[in-house]
């Protein structure tokens, strides 16, 4: 939600909001890492086998197909070029094949991207930037609940089990 004093200083806040060249460079590393998440939620959907779970991912992905959308149309309305994944495949990303190993990391990735993106709200990005970042963040904290709720069914594996 936007406060008075955003709307009425600037487009951004009080002060001096981040130039359009730092937005492009703080914005297409999040675009890396939501992608790279993506993928990893795509192996979890292809490789699971629970019905339920695979359903409730999939409408997920929706939303988080989106958000790489919007946070690359901020990079392209901030004068740059946005950062596509054509670098990366699917096959570059392999959670296992044990299901508590592969939500477990799974949920890992997940609190990594959310935690990039609270950071970047700490930040003095413009209104526009911060509205779609909080979005980012709350579909982020959407998906670790669930995600933490499904991982409540497993024993945790050894490489989740000192965090």
């Amino acid at each position: 939600m936007t406060s008075l004093k955003e709307l009425i200083f600037n487009k951004g806040g009080i002060g001096k909001s981040l130039s359009r060249q730092e937005t492009v460079e703080r914005i297409n590393p999040l675009i890396r890492a939501h992608i790279a998440l993506n993928h990893q939620h795509d192996y979890v959907i292809r490789a699971l086998g629970q019905a339920d779970v695979v359903e409730q991912l999939e409408q997920f992905q929706k939303i988080a197909r989106a958000d790489v959308g919007k946070l690359a149309e901020v990079v392209f309305s901030a004068g740059g070029t946005a950062y596509s994944g054509v670098d990366t495949e699917p096959s570059d990303f392999n959670l296992g094949s044990d299901p508590a190993e592969m939500i477990y990391r799974l949920l890992e990735a997940e609190r990594q991207l959310l935690a990039l993106v609270q950071a970047e709200l700490k930040l003095n990005h413009q209104i526009r930037t911060k509205a779609i970042l909080n979005l980012v963040a709350q579909h982020s904290q959407e998906r670790l609940r669930y995600l933490e709720g499904v991982a409540r069914r497993y024993p945790k594996p050894a490489f989740a089990a000192a965090s």
